[in-house]
């Protein structure tokens, strides 16, 4: 059984002078999630997205936002966001003490809860934590910067992640997050991913006014 395909736009990507118009177009192609990264500076070399800007996004749409919390002790950050009914939060497993406990929390505000795997991170974390699980996502480039190549072992990693949730719970959504370029999203759908976080790599946000063409391209080409 192949889950549903969705499409999650990074919003890291956009200029804030764009968001007003790639939100109405989201919200007429009626996507499901958006993402939206947040980084410390100390578990990757970056700073991204506060409180502010989440807010923002939150007076302009009701589409759910999936956090990405690249962040070390993540628990610190979650209260920080005025998080919804239906929004998602996810997190690095290997920044917690207690991931189990903080998927926990997170399922108890009723949000969906995940768990991002990095390049090297043991998939023992998805088995031990599975049953709390809603969704996993894959980076399949090294966390912190945009516009990587893919790691060598993108692909074999991404299908045993498919084949552990698989076992356990296919309803689980498998989400890739890193040049998801239309080619490689087409080979990643063959190896079980049914969600694709898009970024500078896919021309889909290369501007609000060729936006319709290439998600439209996109979905054709993975369906």
């Amino acid at each position: 059984m192949q889950l549903e395909m969705f499409v999650s736009p990074s919003i890291m990507v956009p200029k804030v002078t764009e968001y007003k118009e790639y939100i109405e177009q989201f919200q007429e192609y009626k996507l499901s999630v958006i993402h939206f990264d947040v980084m410390d500076g100390h578990f990757v070399p970056n700073i991204m997205l506060g409180t502010s800007v989440f807010n923002d996004l939150k007076e302009i749409t009701k589409i759910p936002i999936d956090i990405h919390l690249m962040v070390n002790e993540p628990e610190r950050y979650i209260p920080m966001f005025n998080l919804e009914n239906g929004d998602w939060v996810s997190f690095h497993p290997e920044t917690t003490n207690q991931p189990y406990k903080l998927l926990q929390t997170i399922k108890s505000m009723n949000c969906r809860a995940g768990l991002v795997i990095s390049p090297g991170t043991p998939l023992s974390y998805i088995e031990e934590c599975v049953d709390q699980l809603d969704y996993v996502t894959l980076m399949t480039v090294n966390p912190g910067f945009a516009g990587q190549k893919l790691v060598p072992n993108a692909f074999e990693k991404l299908s045993r992640i498919r084949a552990l949730l698989n076992k356990y719970n296919p309803q689980i959504d498998l989400v890739v997050d890193g040049n998801t370029t239309v080619e490689n999203s087409k080979k990643m759908r063959t190896y079980g991913a049914n969600g694709f976080v898009v970024g500078s790599a896919s021309k889909i946000l290369k501007s609000p006014q060729t936006f319709s063409k290439y998600y439209s391209e996109f979905v054709t080409a993975l369906n």
